[in-house]
């Protein structure tokens, strides 16, 4: 009579390095995410662990979906672009504002969760804009394209109200973000046309229909909000490959009926 063995297997190398680095990405990835969600200021922001922590997660991992009670999302979140352009010829041109969020979400598989990149860029730059003072606004409404950089914004909003560091430092992040993108937007549209000066952005939140006036023909969507900045530099980021940021977004332009005409009429976000 013979018997099987049923000495366990013993696992491979191979199986318990990859658990082990599963497991390590784990509690990394939460350790990251508890320091981004920490109230405290000098966390999140200092250069470690507060920018190694938003640099893990944004823009696929935050959590920001509001689609349930008690605070669902009430409003459309946008991000409009426009640029200056100088022709070939010397003309200088400002572009009409366009909606790249809605360029973005131009192909329907692309609007499960609306977390795109312009979706984002819109939600972090009106959050942050509404954290500053008026004084810190009204300098926002000021052109800074001249700079290379955000240093001299920076550097002008703390002049007009230093008490809000953590709050000046949220709305540089969320310019450099949306400015970068804008740059990559603009050239795509009308790089053909000429050299882009600088860039404009536009968070445009679009309340929808109240729930109440759901079912009321003649109900009206309450007027769009909009933040008010001045003009940026181009900012360039080694990182980035314009050609393929171009062919992707030109292809989502197409599919969204936009063109890059440096004429035309300037929308409006009132």
């Amino acid at each position: 009579m013979t018997h099987t063995s049923t000495r366990a297997q013993p696992i491979p190398k191979a199986a318990k390095v990859a658990s082990a680095a599963a497991l390590l990405l784990a509690a990394v990835h939460i350790a990251l995410t508890a320091v981004f969600n920490v109230p405290s200021t000098e966390v999140k922001y200092e250069a470690l662990p507060g920018r190694a922590a938003d640099a893990w997660i944004r823009p696929y991992f935050v959590q920001d979906y509001r689609i349930f009670a008690p605070d669902p999302a009430s409003a459309d979140r946008n991000l409009w672009v426009r640029a200056w352009v100088e022709t070939p010829d010397g003309e200088r041109v400002e572009t009409k504002w366009v909606d790249v969020t809605a360029i973005e979400l131009a192909e329907p598989y692309r609007r499960v969760l609306r977390k795109q990149l312009t979706v984002i860029g819109a939600e972090q730059l009106m959050t942050s804009f509404g954290k500053l003072t008026e004084a810190q606004k009204a300098v926002v409404e000021e052109n800074f394209h001249t700079s290379p950089d955000l240093a001299e914004l920076n550097e002008a909003l703390l002049a007009a109200d230093d008490a809000n560091a953590g709050d000046v430092r949220s709305f540089i992040r969320a310019t450099n973000y949306t400015t970068s993108y804008a740059t990559q937007a603009a050239r795509a549209l009308w790089g053909d046309d000429g050299e882009i000066l600088a860039v404009q952005t536009r968070s445009v939140y679009s309340p929808v229909i109240r729930w109440d006036d759901r079912n009321d023909p003649d109900a009206v969507r309450p007027d769009s909000s909009y933040t008010q900045l001045g003009w940026r530099p181009v900012l360039d980021w080694s990182q980035q490959s314009e050609g393929a940021f171009a062919r992707t977004f030109l292809h989502w332009a197409e599919a969204a009926g936009v063109t890059g005409s440096l004429t035309g009429d300037e929308e409006d976000a009132e």
